[in-house]
């Protein structure tokens, strides 16, 4: 009997297995998909979710987007304090697998390659620290609504917005952006055009082809 139940116990454990092992790789990500992160490291990502969730509460910080190369091969396209850059899928997901993946609806994917090629060409531009559109320095959401806005159609992709740095409840900016801009020496950029992970995220052009959770590929 204690023989019996040692094999159906092994058993179990082999199909949880395989069952977990399939639930790790039944996603398949393609070109051009948006990978938004929900980073949760430090002081700075926790003000952007603060003061962009809205009334979903949305939890993004960051946002990337898919390419793939001719092996298979999954590289997120980013800008990120370094600048910009590619980074292996593997290495973006280990700052935190709390994702969650958007794709462009069917009438704008013809666009995903142009796009990823001038993302391309701003390779190793550095981090727009002062989150300001116009420059040759970008940050995250900036990349990618600069990659599709200058793709030949002007047909807009994602829509700048009015940027708040303001507690939604007080009406008052945060603490943590006086001192941030402060540091810079600039002007807090309130009400300036911009737009961020947790906007684009709800999007009517690009559709939810994985929601948010806590995610493991392999």
């Amino acid at each position: 009997m204690i023989f019996l139940r040692t094999i159906i116990f092994v058993l179990i454990a082999l199909f949880s297995s395989c069952n977990n092992l399939q639930k790790k790789t039944q996603f398949e990500f393609r070109k051009g998909d948006l990978i938004f992160q929900d980073l949760n490291t430090d002081s700075i990502s926790d003000a952007i979710e603060l003061v962009t969730g809205g009334e979903r509460n949305l939890n993004f910080s960051h946002v990337g987007i898919v390419d793939i190369d001719s092996r298979g091969n999954i590289y997120v396209l980013e800008a990120i304090s370094k600048g910009v850059c590619l980074t292996r899928l593997n290495d973006f997901l280990k700052r935190s697998n709390q994702i969650a993946v958007g794709r462009l609806k069917a009438n704008f994917q013809i666009r995903v390659q142009e796009a990823l090629d001038y993302g391309y060409s701003l390779l190793n531009l550095p981090y727009d620290d002062i989150y300001v559109i116009g420059d040759s320095t970008y940050y995250c959401s900036e990349l990618i609504y600069e990659m599709f806005i200058n793709t030949g159609d002007s047909t807009a992709v994602f829509q700048l917005n009015p940027m708040t740095f303001k507690d939604s409840n007080s009406g008052e900016f945060l603490p943590f952006w006086i001192d941030y801009y402060q540091k810079f020496g600039v002007e807090i950029p309130e009400g300036k055009p911009g737009l961020n992970p947790n906007g684009m995220f709800l999007s009517p052009n690009i559709e939810i082809a994985l929601p948010y959770g806590n995610h493991q590929f392999n």
